[in-house]
């Protein structure tokens, strides 16, 4: 009941701020010259998700079989972020089992952190810039900072489409281990919303008005419960007086 009356605390508050990042993600894809390759790979992936949901409909063929093929990895990347997550807090791996569908991961001990972390975290575009920087350290002349951006889009869009897919697909009992459905999701939202600002700022500084961002989301959430108190007082107030009255 604690986190469940948590969770509704915090829902204007993570859908505020999941307003500000879209229009932000958005804005920096659509307007920003520096990030036409970043753009470019986030577009590929919405495109390529849309295809696979919506018109993809062999179940054979090279298309079913990448579509196949992405969903085992991003069943990897979700079992992984668990595992990492779980070293991370001390905790210890003993066998990760991955599936087209689903996996699976024993661990010694799990926690909000644990169970939410491949929600919130997004392996592969943590792979592709720590790729990167490594590729940087031992080759400075290399470059490929246009690909990098375009791969990077392409990771971060994957990661946003396919936890969307897995929240609203099936019931997950991940969210049931961290507190229940409605204090994961605002947590989940939450997460992702500051991933995006803080990544976006980080890539693209001049294009991201990040303070300006968190403070826009602050006042959205103020205005809500401003209002929600304005109507809401009436009916306090009669409940007030007629437990005097009794």
């Amino acid at each position: 009941m604690p986190r469940l009356l948590i969770g509704v605390l915090l829902l204007p508050l993570s859908g505020s701020l999941l307003w500000v990042s879209a229009r932000t993600l958005a804005g920096v894809a659509v307007r920003s010259s520096t990030a036409a390759p970043f753009g470019a790979g986030l577009a590929i992936a919405f495109a390529l998700w849309a295809v696979h949901r919506w018109l993809l409909v062999s179940p054979m063929g090279p298309a079913a079989w990448a579509a196949r093929g992405a969903r085992w990895s991003y069943v990897l990347g979700h079992e992984l972020t668990h595992a990492m997550a779980a070293w991370a807090t001390g905790g210890s791996v003993y066998a990760i089992s991955v599936g087209e569908k689903e996996g699976h991961v024993d661990l010694s001990h799990s926690s909000v952190l644990v169970a939410l972390a491949p929600y919130c975290v997004p392996f592969y575009a943590l792979a592709v810039a720590l790729g990167y920087r490594i590729l940087l350290w031992a080759r400075p002349e290399a470059g490929g900072e246009a690909l990098f951006l375009f791969l990077l889009g392409g990771a971060l869009g994957a990661h946003l489409l396919f936890t969307w897919d897995s929240l609203t697909r099936a019931r997950q009992p991940d969210l049931d281990a961290a507190g229940g459905v409605v204090f994961s999701l605002a947590l989940i939202a939450i997460a992702n919303a500051l991933m995006v600002m803080l990544l976006l700022k980080a890539l693209f500084p001049d294009a991201v008005p990040l303070l300006a961002n968190l403070r826009e989301a602050g006042g959205l959430t103020k205005s809500f419960w401003s209002l929600a108190w304005l109507w809401s007082r009436p009916a306090f107030e009669a409940a007030r007086k007629a437990a005097l009255a009794s």
